[in-house]
């Protein structure tokens, strides 16, 4: 052969070569929607029904192609029975350091989760900062965790405070919620949200209360707090609008996809705090949810997904979702009402590599999985996710026996996708 015969095979060859590996990196950008993961469990907050044997959290095996897809593969008794295990975080931790509260017993238990079918229990903590009664959690960038709490100096009553805790539970400082503008027994920091900076906290206010769950001191204001250095940016109370007490009760605010933020109250209220990067943050009304006039049908636990808003809703025994691309005019897009076998809806998160939520009823002992379109918003039962030999999709904690032993039925709240 000649050298330039030589020379040629040889172009031909290293042109081959950087085709392929061109071609395998544009592969590798874009896998496309079948090669995304989805999470491999779901962690669920459960306690014992007859409070005669511990609370525990529950690890689901949550990959549909898996064999064990749906089964309760692991459990986590935390030493501890009847504390009515209440909030987990919200979104799953980072660090794989989940934080879970037993309201009744005003104490929280950390799980490590580093290894999902082995778990362990990392911490537990009551009073910190001489607060006392923690309820809701949300990361801070630098992992740790900033919880409201509801009581002081170790009894439940307003008010309350602020507490930052490092990822081990362990106090880091700690801040009243008391602001002049609002009487001292209506501050009943509830749940919070962090903007995406992490800079600011909003907090909104409402009284959790104590069995037998009948009376409660109304409330109708949202803080915003400077994270940096724990101090109260403003006050802001909700305000009135026509048609129903919307502004009384903020439950749960949330950061929508462009970094408005929305407060959801009990009463079934939408209202946008605008402003909270300065010093004067306001609110407006938005949207009215069906329901809010009693304990049994007020508006619960809300998910932001792409641009939906995912509001839980119990009249209806079900959900609605709202298109917020416009923050100021969210569009109702979607319902999804749900039989009888799952009353009662409470608790909803999302797994953040696919487009399932979790869905878990307040009080009761089932666990639903949903899949929302990201396109229309539409919401469907995943019909896979369900017992072995179930005739219905769901996972029932009504059962007998479990991997940590024969402790009887259970009851859901918290639960989070995670691994």
């Amino acid at each position: 052969m000649s050298a330039l015969s030589c020379r040629a095979a040889a172009c031909r060859l290293f042109g081959a070569m950087m085709a392929a590996l061109l071609f395998g990196a544009c592969a590798r950008v874009d896998p496309g929607p079948e090669a995304v993961p989805e999470s491999s469990y779901l962690f669920v907050w459960a306690g014992d029904k007859d409070q005669q044997q511990s609370d525990f959290l529950a690890v689901i095996d949550a990959r549909p192609s898996s064999p064990d897809y749906g089964r309760v593969v692991a459990t986590l008794p935390v030493g501890a029975r009847g504390t009515m295990s209440h909030h987990t975080e919200y979104e799953y931790p980072a660090d794989d350091l989940l934080f879970m509260n037993g309201w009744l017993s005003g104490e929280t238990f950390v799980a490590d989760l580093r290894d999902p079918r082995t778990p362990k229990l990392a911490a537990r903590f009551k009073d910190l900062g001489g607060f006392s009664y923690p309820h809701s959690f949300a990361r801070l960038p630098d992992g740790h965790v900033l919880a409201t709490f509801q009581g002081r100096d170790g009894r439940y009553g307003a008010p309350g405070g602020l507490v930052e805790i490092d990822a081990e539970g362990g106090f880091v400082r700690a801040a009243s919620a008391q602001a002049p503008e609002i009487p001292d027994g209506q501050v009943w920091p509830y749940s919070l949200a962090l903007t995406r900076s992490g800079e600011r906290a909003i907090v909104a206010f409402s009284e959790m209360g104590m069995p037998p769950f009948e009376e409660f001191t109304r409330t109708n204001h949202v803080q915003v707090w400077n994270t940096r250095d724990l101090s109260l940016v403003a006050s802001v109370a909700l305000p009135a609008q026509d048609g129903g007490e919307f502004h009384l009760d903020p439950a749960e605010p949330r950061v929508l996809e462009d970094g408005s933020v929305y407060v959801g109250t009990f009463s079934c209220g939408l209202y946008r705090i605008d402003g909270v990067d300065g010093a004067s943050p306001t609110a407006r009304f938005v949207h009215a949810f069906p329901g809010g006039t009693t304990l049994h049908n007020a508006c619960m636990v809300p998910v932001v997904v792409g641009r939906y808003w995912v509001q839980v809703v119990p009249e209806i025994n079900g959900l609605i979702v709202l298109d917020t691309r416009d923050p100021a005019a969210p569009l109702e897009v979607a319902r999804l009402t749900l039989d009888d076998r799952y009353p009662m809806p409470h608790w909803i998160a999302a797994d953040r590599k696919s487009s399932r939520l979790v869905l878990t009823g307040m009080d009761e002992s089932w666990v639903l999985v949903l899949r929302i379109d990201m396109k229309t918003g539409q919401l469907t039962v995943e019909e896979g996710f369900r017992d072995a030999e179930a005739a219905f999709p769901g996972v029932d904690f009504a059962r007998a026996l479990w991997p940590h032993g024969e402790s009887g039925a259970a009851i859901v709240h918290g639960a989070v996708f995670g691994g």
